[in-house]
């Protein structure tokens, strides 16, 4: 369940984490298009003046010539437009002809594209208005006089135009688009940790209705089963005590030969094996508390592993435990009772020549205690069930010993982890045993 758990929210995460940058970037795109908005604006507005500015001039040239004065007032009279701050005509030996506005706004080299100051933004326009104001000569009055005023022609190459503009109010603006932008992160942000928090509750919630449920089924069972243990005891284990000690006065008498004697043993086997099963199901039924303790693992294989020695010289099948110098708290007497039941499985699972491996593995502050075979392992569909009592595929086992050592490992608060595949074994591991300190 842990691990399922911490792949939920590993994905949790991963959603959360894709979600929140592709918000972002959306919000960030749209921040920069509101921003380049902005700046065309400024920028046609500015184009929108040097046209004017041209326009202007253009119209009150007569024949390639123009007056002065009237360009000044002109160029002032364009200066008066909103966020215009300053216009400037040179002629093409670098002269200023006219200005209008703040004349300390514009800049002594007229830029070639337009230029963004921290307040203002010049733009310069090059023209040549010799060539599209027409050929020059005098300019006359309506009666065909000569005007007394004084007209100026215009000169041969590029005049420069040059207007400079306000961008307070445009950069108002874009303060305006980074306070939207940061409280719409903020706000997305704050509703995916939100969302997250209340799935991650969630899925907790789940977990916890599945743990209880899981608990209420176990409580049942055991409660069913301890009332047919108590029966079954009563009604099967005293009788068979009688059968056995019949059969073991049989043995020891000396007027019966050999083979009512090998067959008297054979009752008195067979009978051991019975109540070895009864007692295995009222061990299940009544379960014992655990009384935790301290226990030092290498020790306690170096006492235990003697006691499967004939176990596995039976089946043929080493048992091998790897030293790892640790300690645990445990109830050491159901401890060597769940470590008994999961070698006898793996002993009937291996062929003989194949090796049980007995390891520790420390995993931050708890341990897992493994019990590995390389024998025919458990089907898919039944792996499912191998913690249900009387569940087994072997021929004359009980099918409770995956249930006990279930239980053992419940009572401690570990878990049973039992991975297989058919064919190349089969690992149990009792997980998160907690880890004292040497």
């Amino acid at each position: 369940m842990n691990d399922k758990r911490s792949r939920n929210i590993f994905w949790l995460a991963l959603v959360v984490v894709l979600i929140a940058a592709a918000s972002v970037y959306s919000l960030l795109s749209s921040y920069q298009s509101e921003v380049e908005s902005d700046r065309r604006v400024l920028l046609g507005r500015g184009q929108t003046a040097l046209d004017a500015l041209k326009a202007g001039i253009l119209a009150h040239g007569r024949m390639g010539r123009y007056r002065g004065d009237r360009l000044a007032v002109i160029l002032e009279e364009l200066a008066r437009t909103p966020e215009i701050l300053a216009l400037e005509l040179r002629g093409p030996d670098g002269e200023i002809l006219a200005f209008g506005g703040e004349h300390d706004e514009i800049p002594d080299a007229p830029p070639k594209l337009p230029k963004w100051d921290a307040s203002r933004l010049v733009m310069a326009r090059h023209v040549d208005f010799l060539s599209e104001s027409g050929p020059g000569g005098a300019g006359r009055g309506r009666q065909g006089r000569q005007d007394t005023e004084d007209w100026s022609s215009f000169q041969k190459g590029i005049y420069v135009l040059t207007a400079t503009l306000d961008t307070t109010e445009m950069r108002g603006a874009m303060r305006r688009h980074r306070v939207h932008l940061s409280v719409s992160i903020v706000v997305v942000c704050a509703t995916l940790a939100f969302g997250s928090w209340v799935v991650v509750l969630l899925l907790k919630r789940t977990e916890l209705a599945a743990e209880l449920e899981r608990e209420r089924e176990r409580a049942g069972r055991q409660e069913q089963i301890a009332r047919l243990g108590a029966g079954l005891a009563h009604e099967t284990r005293n009788p068979l005590g009688i059968v056995r000690g019949l059969a073991q006065s049989i043995c020891d008498c000396s007027h019966h030969d050999c083979p009512v004697k090998d067959q008297a043993k054979n009752i008195v086997d067979e009978v051991d094996r019975v109540i070895g099963c009864i007692n295995s199901f009222l061990a299940l039924a009544r379960p014992k508390e655990a009384d935790p303790k301290q226990v030092d693992l290498d020790l306690f294989f170096e006492i235990f592993l003697p006691l499967v020695e004939m176990d596995s010289a039976a089946a043929e099948v080493d048992v091998h435990y790897t030293p790892c110098k640790l300690n645990i708290l445990a109830d050491e007497d159901l401890l060597r009772r769940s470590i008994l039941n999961l070698i006898l499985n793996a002993l009937r699972a291996s062929q003989p020549g194949s090796t049980v491996q007995i390891v520790a593995e420390c995993c931050h502050s708890t341990l897992s205690l493994r019990v590995s075979d390389t024998g025919c392992g458990i089907a898919p569909d039944d792996l499912p069930r191998v913690t249900e009592p009387y569940f087994t595929r072997f021929s004359g086992g009980s099918g409770l010993g995956l249930s006990i050592v279930d239980q053992i490992a419940a009572a401690h608060g570990w878990r049973l982890r039992i991975s297989s595949v058919l064919g190349q074994g089969t690992q149990a591991a009792l997980d998160d045993i907690t880890l004292m300190e040497s």
